[in-house]
């Protein structure tokens, strides 16, 4: 899968600078040929908003959405994990929201994964919630039916 750089091709020493720069053309000109791999699907890639980062406003895409950051606004998304530095307070619809940290606000999601330590606090209308001992939950929680 991966291809090691081959060594240059010399007998002598090198030592100046014009000796690294052939040793390196040596090297580049053995390049191996592009990868006829089918490319990666750009909804599987997260997008990531760091921790230490703050966002305000509204975001809306189609894919994967990690938020490790805070976050204040209105987010659409087909996946949201919320990392335990997250912090989100404002508007969220997802098919999933996979929640470590902090969540404020109004929420509707198909299914809500709720992990120890996280927080939620608001309006939450959810198909299928899972929540784990340790995490605390407040608010309105309404269960939508499910389709079919």
């Amino acid at each position: 899968m991966f291809n090691k750089l081959k060594q240059p091709k010399t007998d002598r020493k090198l030592g100046t600078e014009s000796d690294f720069e052939t040793a390196a053309e040596e090297v580049l000109t053995e390049q191996a040929p592009l990868s006829t791999a089918q490319p990666v699907n750009a909804s599987h890639k997260p997008s990531i908003i760091s921790e230490g980062a703050v966002y305000q406003g509204d975001l809306t895409f189609n894919g994967i959405l990690h938020l490790d950051g805070q976050f204040k606004g209105n987010i659409k998304v087909d996946k949201l994990t919320i990392g335990k530095n997250g912090s989100f307070t404002g508007k969220i619809v997802a098919d999933a929201i996979i929640v470590f940290g902090e969540l404020r606000g109004e929420l509707d999601c198909r299914d809500l994964a709720l992990n120890s330590g996280s927080v939620v606090d608001g309006l939450i209308n959810y198909a299928s919630i899972k929540v784990q001992p340790g995490s605390s939950v407040s608010g309105e929680l309404n269960c939508m039916q499910k389709a079919g």
